[in-house]
């Protein structure tokens, strides 16, 4: 390759390491001093058995380790199969008939027999109509977890036919109120049997008509507090309901279904563009709960479903308070340590691996930030550190073979071209198998391992390909620079050290 060409390839190449590593690695405050600019492995979801701090307190012993809660959202009408089993346990032989006639086995779950139809003989599978509505409400959860803006929050699908959901450490509260569903309306009166309802007034009313949106406020004192924005006639509305609330006092109930989202006594009139409550109960959570259960009843994404909050787990940080910190520092060893073998063993021909290297690392943390399934863990992390061996063990094989063609007396040119067809088709087929290995185990093991599987078998290919086509082409790149090549690669010959 002339140098030409060989410049504009290894600029192009550097600037696009560079800007990956940026991208990847670099977060930093901006100048409004509030906002941060956050790297792509900061926003990587981190496993809470990491043991890291989560929350935005400034005050870290208000921040709190990892661990964790889960719960199931069951859909009305359908149960477990451990549920199942237990309420038949209880009841007499009678009771027993009519249960067994009321739900059919679908999977692993149990349906109410309105909700499913018959797939061919005693198969069974959900109606059109619940499979519509199911996918609307796992839209709903998820866009509602994710407004909360926590860390490590994940929501999946489970059992095909509910939603199980894992939120950090201490913020357990958020299940019940973000499994409300149904529409939004506000009422006003002494009690919610008998409260009347204000907005919407009328069946052909919406109530985007009345409301904006809602959305949560820390004030300077550290209280927790939500804000309700209000359209024109959704004030107007209000204000006439609460004319009179000098004289009795009254509740505004904010409902999402049959649920109170929101309660608030009134002891005068209410004229205002935005409602801001707060009470002695908020957490930031439980502020942050009900803004976004109310902001997504009424913006977002509609069902008719509604949902029973089961299976609650609470869980510990399997590995202690730093092993975050610990995986970092051992990967910074580890590459160091790397760095130092291939530079002084190979000179300036150890840029064509870091390069390389740098190639494989971006990707590998781009994917698992990219792939919902996929946590920063230290199953994903001994993946990684795994396959960055082979990697490195795979670039030091084909320099090793160019080394011992150019001591015969051949051509750089000649060597490279013969040591890598030497052991193109060894790396290529243990690349293969160690790829399709991984991605085996992954479909057949517990999730924990499923997540190393995959990661391995993912980054298995990510070496094949920087060993055997990315690290060629960055020897090529770099070799033109330089007419003592042998120098360069600190390669020797047997009578003379260069060509």
């Amino acid at each position: 390759m002339g140098k030409v060409k060989s410049a504009i390839c290894l600029t192009l190449m550097s600037l696009l390491i560079a800007g990956l590593c940026f991208i990847c690695f670099v977060s930093f405050g901006l100048p409004n001093g509030t906002d941060t600019y956050n790297s792509i492995l900061r926003m990587t979801q981190k496993d809470a058995d990491l043991g890291m701090r989560y929350g935005g307190a400034d005050d870290e012993s208000d921040r709190y380790l990892g661990g964790g809660f889960s719960a199931v959202y069951y859909p009305e009408g359908v149960i477990s199969a451990e549920e199942y089993d237990t309420s038949l346990e209880r009841m007499t032989e009678e009771e027993k008939a009519d249960y067994e006639e009321q739900y059919e086995k679908v999977g692993n779950l149990y349906f109410d027999t309105e909700k499913i139809k018959s797939n061919g003989g005693a198969a069974y599978e959900p109606n059109d109509d619940f499979k519509a509505e199911f996918q609307s409400a796992v839209d709903l959860f998820t866009a509602r977890y994710e407004a909360l803006h926590l860390e490590d929050v994940r929501v999946s699908v489970f059992d095909g036919y509910a939603v199980r959901v894992f939120v950090p450490q201490n913020d357990g509260a958020a299940f019940t109120p973000l499994s409300y569903t149904g529409d939004f309306t506000v009422k006003y009166g002494s009690d919610a049997s008998s409260a009347s309802t204000i907005m919407p007034a009328r069946s052909t009313e919406k109530i985007t008509d009345y409301v904006k949106g809602a959305y949560w406020r820390t004030g300077a004192d550290g209280s927790s507090f939500v804000v309700i924005d209000f359209t024109k006639k959704g004030r107007e509305a209000l204000a006439t309901a609460s004319s009179g609330a000098a004289d009795s006092s009254a509740t505004v109930f904010f409902r999402v279904g049959d649920n109170d989202a929101l309660q608030l006594s009134v002891s005068e009139k209410i004229d205002q563009d935005s409602l801001y409550i707060s009470n002695s109960s908020f957490t930031e959570i439980s502020a942050k709960s009900s803004a976004v259960l109310i902001d997504t009843a009424v913006n977002g994404v509609k069902t008719e479903l509604s949902f029973n909050v089961k299976d609650g787990n609470s869980y510990h940080a399997l590995y202690g308070e730093n092993s975050l910190l610990w995986m970092y520092i051992v990967f910074g060893v580890s590459a160091l340590a790397m760095l130092v073998f291939f530079f002084v063993r190979y000179h300036l021909l150890g840029f064509a691996h870091l390069y390389t290297y740098l190639l494989f690392l971006c990707a590998s943390v781009l994917c698992v930030w990219a792939i919902p399934f996929l946590t920063l863990s230290v199953e994903t992390f001994i993946a990684f550190m795994l396959t960055s061996v082979l990697l490195s063990v795979s670039d030091a094989v084909t320099f090793e073979k160019a080394r011992a063609e150019y001591a015969t007396g051949k051509t750089m040119v000649s060597s490279v071209k013969t040591g890598y067809s030497k052991c193109f088709w060894d790396l290529f087929d243990l690349h293969i198998v160690l790829a399709l290995a991984g991605f085996f185990m992954f479909f057949v093991a517990l999730p924990a391992l499923s997540n190393f599987a995959f990661v391995f078998g993912l980054t298995a290919v990510f070496s094949g390909l920087g060993a055997l086509l990315v690290n060629r082409f960055n020897w090529a790149i770099l070799m033109a620079y330089t007419p003592k090549k042998g120098a360069f690669c600190n390669f020797a010959r047997e009578e003379t050290e260069d060509e």
